[in-house]
This record gives C-alpha cells, sequence and structure tokens, in this order.
C-alpha cells in the first residue's frame, strides 16, 4: 500500500522556514490529535483546541473544515495558489469564500490539518483564531486606497489590529467570539459597521491646525437569531487610540460578559444588559488604568503608506479584434469596472457563483491577477473578488481572459449575486440549501424574473440555512432563512423571509421577518415582492423604505398565497430542497454546532494538581535545580488559578492564559486584593529572567501564597452559588 502524502513529513527546509511559534503551535496540535486518537484526551477538550485553529467537524462524519483567515480579504497570486494547492492535496478540490473574507475547504482528514497548516503558514497564511471564543477575520472594504470616495486607506489599520491581537492573551478565552470591521469609504458601507462588535470608519478632522486621522467608532452590533444594531461610541478616536481603546473594550467583554448562557454570551448582549452609559463607563475606567505599552502602536508603523501598484503591467496579451465594441464588453465594463481614485486604474469586481471556487479556476484567476494587476486581489463580504489597480488600457485585453476563464458575468453586486451560506452542503447547524436555493434565483433571474433585473438591479438578496445568519441575511433588502415546518407527517423545507435590511454605514438597516413559506415557493415570493415593490413605490422610493411604509401585515397578507402546501401525493417537489430534488428532507438532530465550541473542558482542574507542583518545586529548589523549579512554581500557580476560573466557565489554554484571566477576573473586578495586579506581567518578566537561589525562593513563596488565595476565592464562589 502507497503511503499517505497527506500526512507524510513535510520538508525540513519547508519547517526551519515557518515561525518558531508557529512551530510548537502546530506540533502541540499534531501531538493533540495523537492524544484524542488514543483516548488520552475527549471529544470537548479536542474540540476546543481545533476550533482555536479553525477546525471544524463537518456534517458528514469523519471530516473536517478548515476556515482560513485572509485578513481584510487580501489574497496575493501566490497565497490563492498556495489555498489551491493545499485544496488538491488535503481537501476536495474546492473553496468557499466566506462573507467574513475567510476562505473554507472541506473534506479534510483530522490527521492531515497539521501539515495542511504548515504549507499554509509557509505561504504567509494563518487559520490561527479562525473560529472559537476568540477575535475572528478581521475585515474591511475590500476597496480600501483606491475608491474614489476614499478618506484613507484603512487597511493598515486593520492589519494592525491582527497583529496585535493574534495570540494575545486578552482574547483567548472570552466568553463568545468578537467580530470587527474598517470601512475607508465616507459614503458607502462595504464592511458592515453596525453589524460587528466593532466598527471602525475612517475619518478625518482638524486638530490645531493640522489634519488628523481616526475614526468614527460603532460597538455592540452584532446579527444572528438576535440581531442588533452596534451603537456609535465616537464620532471620532484619533488613531493613536486605536488599539489601546479596542484592548479597553476587549477586556471588559471579557471580564463582564456572559459565561453561563452561550445563547447571551455577544458583547451586543453585554451592552443591552448594562446600558450603554455603564458600558461606556467601564471601559473609560479600563482606559484610564491601562498599561499601555508604548511598543502597541509601532504596529501602526506602516498606516500612513500610500496604497501604489505592488508592480507595474508590462507583458499583457493583445485584446480580440473589435473587442471594444463587443455588446458583451460594453456590459461587463459598465457593470463590473469602476475607475480607481488615481484616474488611471480600474477596480474590476469578479462573481463567483455562491462563493465557490475550484483549485482549477482559482489558478485562473491567481494568474490573471498577477499579469493584469501586478497581484492585488481583495474578497469581498459578498463572496466575490476585486482585481485593484488594472491600468485602464488593459481592460479589453482582462476582459478576453476573464471570459475565455467563464468569470466575465457582468452581473456582481446586482440581484443576481445572490449570497449563500454553505447550509446543508456541509455545515451542522443547515436546515435548507441556501446555495441551492441562491441558484434557483439567479436562474428565475434569467427566464420569470427577467423583466425586474433592472428594477431591483441594486437590491441584494441573502440566504442563510439556519438562523446564525452566516450570509447576514437579516442586512439585505430580501432575505432567506433556513427553517422546517410539517405537513402529513412528512417535513417540507422552509424559509423565514426577511425585507428591507441593508448595510448602510449610519443608516443600517435590519429587515422584518414577515412570513414563513415553504423554500418551493421562494422564487415567487421574490416575485411578488418585486411586483408590489414596482407598484407602490413613488419618485424612486428606495426598496426597503417601500416595505417599512407598506408594514409587515400588509406583505403578509399579500404573501399568504405562496404559504400553502400541498400533499406530497399532488405535489412531492414541495418535500424537496433546492439542490436536492427526489430526496426526502429532515432535519439532521442529535449532533452539535461548532460556532464557537464549549466553555469549559471535559476534565475539571483541581487543587491537588497545584499541591503536586508545588511539593515538585519545593524538591527541585532544594536540589538547587532552580531554573525548573521557577517554572513549577508558574505551573503550581496556574494551576490553583485554573480551578476558580473554572467555577467562572472560563477554560484558559496554556499556563500564561490562566494568569492572564485570573487577573482580569478577579483581580480587575476587585474580588482580590490589588496587590495582586499585573500578575500577569509580572510572572512574564520572571519567566525571562536567569533563574537563581533567590529568584526561585521569592517565586516559590509567592507560589505558596497565590495557592492560598486560589483556595479562598474559590470558596467565596461557592459560598454565593449557595
Amino acid at each position: 500500500m502507497s503511503k499517505d502524502n497527506r500526512i507524510e513529513p513535510l520538508s525540513q527546509t519547508l519547517l526551519n522556514n515557518l515561525p518558531a511559534v508557529v512551530r510548537e503551535e502546530l506540533d502541540e496540535y499534531e501531538q493533540k490529535i495523537r492524544d484524542y486518537r488514543s483516548g488520552r484526551i475527549g471529544d470537548i477538550k479536542m474540540q476546543k483546541y481545533r476550533l482555536q485553529l479553525g477546525t471544524y467537524a463537518q456534517r458528514q462524519p469523519g471530516v473536517q473544515m478548515q476556515r482560513i483567515k485572509i485578513p481584510y480579504g487580501e489574497l496575493t497570486p501566490a497565497k490563492l495558489r498556495r489555498l489551491a494547492d493545499v485544496s488538491d492535496k488535503y481537501a476536495d478540490n474546492f473553496m468557499h469564500l466566506t462573507t467574513r473574507q475567510d476562505v473554507q475547504l472541506y473534506y479534510i482528514m483530522l490527521e492531515s490539518v497539521p501539515n495542511m497548516m504548515r504549507e499554509l503558514a509557509d505561504a504567509g497564511i494563518t487559520t490561527r483564531e479562525a473560529c472559537g471564543n476568540t477575535i475572528r477575520n478581521v475585515t474591511a472594504t475590500p476597496f480600501s486606497g483606491t475608491s474614489p470616495d476614499d478618506v484613507f486607506d484603512v487597511a493598515p489599520y486593520a492589519d494592525a489590529f491582527v497583529n496585535f491581537m493574534l495570540r494575545n492573551p486578552i482574547c483567548q478565552n472570552m466568553g463568545r467570539k468578537v467580530k470587527v470591521a474598517f470601512e475607508s469609504n465616507a459614503f458607502k458601507d462595504d464592511a458592515g459597521l453596525r453589524i460587528h462588535d466593532l466598527g471602525f470608519r475612517a475619518q478625518v478632522r482638524e486638530v490645531d491646525g493640522k489634519p488628523r486621522r481616526g475614526f468614527q467608532v460603532y460597538v455592540g452590533g452584532g446579527l444572528g437569531s438576535n440581531p442588533m444594531l452596534g451603537h456609535l461610541w465616537s464620532d471620532f478616536l484619533a488613531e493613536e487610540e486605536l488599539i489601546p481603546f479596542s484592548a479597553s473594550v476587549i477586556r471588559i467583554f471579557d471580564r463582564h460578559g456572559e459565561r453561563k448562557s452561550r445563547m447571551k454570551a455577544r458583547m451586543k448582549f453585554l451592552v443591552k444588559k448594562l446600558g450603554m452609559d455603564e458600558f461606556r463607563r467601564l471601559v473609560e475606567e479600563e482606559r484610564e488604568v491601562l498599561q499601555v505599552d508604548p511598543s502597541w502602536n509601532d504596529y501602526l508603523g506602516d498606516a500612513h503608506r500610500i496604497d501604489t501598484p505592488e508592480t507595474e503591467v508590462t507583458k499583457v496579451p493583445p485584446a480580440s479584434n473589435g473587442i471594444e465594441n463587443d455588446p458583451g464588453y460594453l456590459l461587463w465594463k459598465g457593470s463590473a469596472v469602476t475607475t480607481q481614485k488615481s484616474g488611471d486604474h480600474a477596480l474590476v469586481q469578479i462573481k463567483i457563483h455562491n462563493g465557490d471556487l475550484s483549485s482549477d479556476n482559482a489558478r485562473k484567476l491567481a494568474d490573471i491577477a498577477e499579469t493584469y494587476t501586478g497581484g492585488n486581489l481583495r474578497i469581498t463580504i459578498h463572496q466575490n473578488l476585486v482585481l485593484r489597480w488594472v491600468p485602464l488600457n488593459v481592460l479589453p485585453s482582462l476582459y478576453d481572459a476573464l471570459h475565455n476563464a467563464g468569470f466575465a458575468d457582468p452581473g456582481a453586486e446586482t440581484i443576481t449575486d445572490i449570497t449563500a451560506c454553505p447550509g446543508v452542503d456541509s455545515c451542522r447547524l443547515g436546515i435548507t440549501s441556501a446555495k441551492g436555493l441562491a441558484t434557483a434565483l439567479e436562474q428565475e433571474f434569467s427566464n420569470g424574473l427577467a423583466e425586474y433585473a433592472d428594477l431591483a438591479r441594486h437590491l441584494k438578496i441573502k440566504i442563510s440555512g439556519c438562523p446564525n445568519s452566516c450570509a447576514q441575511h437579516t442586512a439585505s433588502n430580501i432575505g432567506f432563512q433556513g427553517a422546517a415546518t410539517s405537513k402529513d407527517g412528512r417535513r417540507v423545507p422552509s424559509e423565514m423571509v426577511f425585507v428591507g435590511g441593508s448595510l448602510a454605514g449610519d443608516e443600517t438597516r435590519l429587515g422584518q421577518s414577515v412570513i414563513k413559506i415553504p423554500t418551493r415557493n421562494a422564487p415567487k415570493v421574490v416575485k411578488k415582492l418585486l411586483q408590489i415593490y414596482e407598484s407602490e413605490r413613488s419618485n424612486g422610493e428606495h426598496f426597503d423604505f417601500v416595505m417599512k411604509r407598506l408594514g409587515k401585515n400588509y406583505l403578509n397578507e399579500q404573501l399568504q398565497e405562496f404559504t400553502h402546501i400541498p400533499s406530497y401525493e399532488e405535489d412531492p417537489e414541495f418535500y424537496w430542497d433546492w439542490g436536492y430534488e427526489g430526496e426526502q428532507f429532515d432535519i439532521m438532530t442529535g449532533i452539535k454546532g461548532e460556532c464557537a465550541g464549549a466553555t469549559v473542558e471535559d476534565k475539571e482542574p483541581s487543587f491537588e494538581e497545584a499541591e503536586a507542583s508545588l511539593q515538585q518545586a519545593e524538591a527541585l529548589h532544594i536540589h538547587k535545580d532552580y531554573k525548573v523549579a521557577v517554572l513549577e512554581s508558574f505551573k503550581a500557580m496556574s494551576e490553583a488559578a485554573h480551578v476558580p476560573l473554572y467555577s467562572r466557565l472560563v477554560d484558559p489554554f496554556t499556563p500564561a492564559q490562566t494568569i492572564w484571566q485570573f487577573e482580569n477576573l478577579f483581580v480587575r473586578t476587585g474580588e482580590v486584593d490589588i496587590k495582586w495586579l499585573d500578575i500577569y506581567e509580572r510572572m512574564k518578566d520572571t519567566m525571562e529572567m536567569e533563574a537563581n537561589e533567590e529568584l526561585s525562593t521569592e517565586i516559590l513563596a509567592l507560589a505558596r501564597e497565590f495557592y492560598s488565595l486560589c483556595r479562598e476565592v474559590e470558596t467565596d464562589l461557592h459560598k454565593q452559588a449557595s
């Protein structure tokens, strides 16, 4: 039998090129997988390790989905080719672009994941914190630095935010995830500012007679089954305050956020519970006491760079004769092309159907990006790609290349460009096939809905296969949310219909749910809504405002006819999901989704472990092995702190994270003596010192005192609970 090259050792050259922290992280992950397969660790603990590195259990048993972070959607041809290569080697020759500018791969064997991550890391791509209770992929408008309406390029700030937060102990064990977005445009919102926990829009203000950069800031937004819009924090936060402010918000969320009820653990619920005034007070207090390391703003060192083409475009093949007058070219140019603020270059949008891209097509697009832009490529939140810095004079040749590759569809960012999550194709939480319905609706706009294509050109349809809103359906003009109903003992795939939502910065609107219908009637519902819009609008009134003015009751009444479900004998198609024709529809039961994962592990920490480590530290000290004695004392402190943290439903991964969480949740809340403030920094500094008898004696005494403190805290917690 031939060896499986997915789990064979990689070249030593590749491994040596990886940063030490990445090598150690993936070596540890590989060992955890071995421990899991041998039964030394359980499902819950393995799930926590997997999710922090972006590895999800897929709907299909025995295989994984890998989420890969692409900060602010920035791709290079080299990165896109590496994604294609690992998809061919480790997955199923296919990748999915998400609304968070991530890339997802499917059907991966768990044992092969560490090698796949090593190959990705070799190309500068990480999966770290792509899932779990962390800060997820930081998104941004793909047009930043190039749009005629840019205030300034926000990509360097998004990059700084990513690099500051990655592996930072303040955001490794929060109650739930945090999502962040940056927008550079003064008039548009291609990032979805108000549907994020933190949203930053570029602003410039005159201060002391000089222009200064900063951000309009929103906090506490989010979608899911309880969508809420973010609250305005400030019209202007100076750029140098971006990282200290964000760190303060994260620390307050980590400290005061819900941990018992996972459904109430997002930042939006904390803001709602405390009220915006109290939330603001806590954050401002934190900003006052926060010890800001001057090096934090070193991350902003590249912030004022000027975005320019990476390389000049020189070797471009000639365009077809007469292409500049071809109707197809003219339609594409009028729809997909926007002149950049430079005046000599263009932004070109490439529609990616359902966000799905085969490995071979990814390589074709990498070649095109390299030839026509010098490598400037971004993922959008609508699951498309954008070519940046395309010289205007090469557009005819670019159209030829895209057309030959099958990517010259002029429908990007129109109503025919439907956003859909993976749904039941791969997700454990999926109820209906979002992609199947999206495909059916796109086909309708070439047939039964074609007459409305111009009227509704700038509207957005988004489809999520469940209430979690991965396709952002509650923030779209027409949204569908997967559901189910029953008829004569049979399951019927269904959709909740939302109308009137839009991403519009300050004016962002959430759609209202108006009715539940069988999914087979979704195309008819879209047609009816567009008919209502056409007949009821006045003076160019926007679709959202027409829907709001007419109201839920009126719309419900107008759509009632589409709620009827015929018997199975009359029409069995009503019992089939889109894309799954001929298959009996049902809901997957007995399996939980993995959007964030468990809060605590399956093995409860105990003070006995801490006591054993203290005894070991004492023995090592007596035998003058001071270096190891200090490490063992630190371990004892971590094990002691883990016990009361576990009672608070906090389960850190590492000793350093454990000390950080103890300080944040118990010291900074005033529950223990202020003398323990900054214990995390003190211990971090200690670990970098040269160990000797004096240091070992000091740390051992500190560990004993800290152990006693943790026992007192745990006793108090039990008293409070009773």
